[in-house]
């Protein structure tokens, strides 16, 4: 990518003076209200903010991460933009209205995967198999209009396992305010859920291990037939060994590619404005996956170790991993 960037600007430099104005970009991300810890926000999104930097600044813009809810919060957010363009981060695997109406493009498939967790405090629920037995009781801890919302429902929608339940939801947003729902002893069998690039490091997830609350990966074959998409991870991390102490501790998961959004350039009324954005969006088209590693920020040394660690297999490997945690043999 660093070898990319100048070619790009010098072919761009008459493009420098056509801002009318510098504006800002903005890359909608997650880890509502103010980001801390997110994968999205701290993670994937600076990946995103890194690679947009130094072609936004040619053309006279900055750039800006605002987090939110999640994954249909983000295409929301970016829908119906008339001044400049924007970008959000999102969720392989569902469905996007605004995408099909036309108000959001996808300009990526191919993020850093996002997987499938489960965390909670219930001594009952301890493993994919319980949260199956249990689901007519299980109230799922979300934020609202979240892609984990989201999925959870598809979930619901499309697995047998769950046929004739609706899941239960309490919303609320923030990693507190998640963790303090399910510390609390009258909530019994409330399950927080993420459906997040893995961060062992920090972040919801980990603060669920930390807080010694149970941490589950999902598993649904019935859900990856459904999209290519989603793939199985059978090390998705959620607590990692940092300089040699501690055990790196991983789950059996689903997981799928992350997304990137844009607002339709179509839609920006002002002429330089508009050839602006669609000048970057080619560039982010044509930029290879490995530019949206972040490279500065918390999480860019863990996403590249992440990386490494992760293995993708199909729905055929998930299918028997499922069929052996339901009969026990995985715990």
């Amino acid at each position: 990518m660093k070898k990319m960037i100048p070619s790009i600007l010098t072919l761009w430099v008459g493009f420098a003076a056509a801002s009318a104005s510098s504006e800002e970009i903005s890359i909608f991300t997650g880890g509502a209200p103010d980001g801390t810890g997110s994968s999205y926000h701290e993670g994937i999104g600076q990946g995103v903010e890194d690679m947009l930097q130094p072609i936004a600044k040619t053309f006279g813009y900055t750039v800006t991460r605002i987090p939110s809810s999640g994954a249909v919060d983000n295409v929301r957010r970016v829908s119906g933009q008339t001044d400049t363009i924007a970008f959000g981060i999102g969720q392989g695997g569902l469905s996007y209205p605004e995408v099909e109406q036309g108000q959001a493009l996808i300009l990526r498939n191919d993020l850093p995967g996002e997987c499938a967790m489960a965390f909670t405090r219930e001594p009952k629920l301890t493993n994919w198999k319980s949260i199956i037995a249990n689901a007519r009781r299980i109230t799922w801890v979300v934020p609202e209009n979240s892609g984990s919302e989201a999925f959870i429902r598809k979930l619901f929608a499309v697995d047998p396992n769950f046929a004739g339940v609706e899941p239960q939801f309490a919303y609320t947003s923030g990693q507190e305010a998640i963790l303090s729902v399910l510390k609390d002893p009258s909530k019994r069998g409330h399950v927080g859920f993420f459906y997040a690039y893995p961060n062992p490091a920090s972040g919801t997830v980990r603060a669920a291990a930390d807080a010694e609350l149970n941490v589950i990966g999902v598993l649904s074959p019935e859900v990856a037939k459904s999209d290519p998409a989603f793939y199985l991870n059978r090390r998705a991390p959620y607590q990692l060994s940092l300089f040699g102490f501690g055990t790196t501790k991983t789950v059996r998961a689903m997981c799928s590619k992350a997304l990137l959004f844009a607002s339709n350039p179509a839609a920006i009324a002002d002429d330089w404005s508009r050839e602006d954005a669609e000048e970057m969006i080619k560039a982010v088209k044509e930029a290879p996956a490995s530019a949206f590693v972040p490279k500065n920020g918390a999480l860019a040394s863990i996403m590249l170790e992440v990386e490494g660690l992760s293995e993708e297999f199909g729905v055929s490997e998930m299918a028997d991993d499922l069929a052996k945690e339901v009969e026990g043999v995985f715990q």
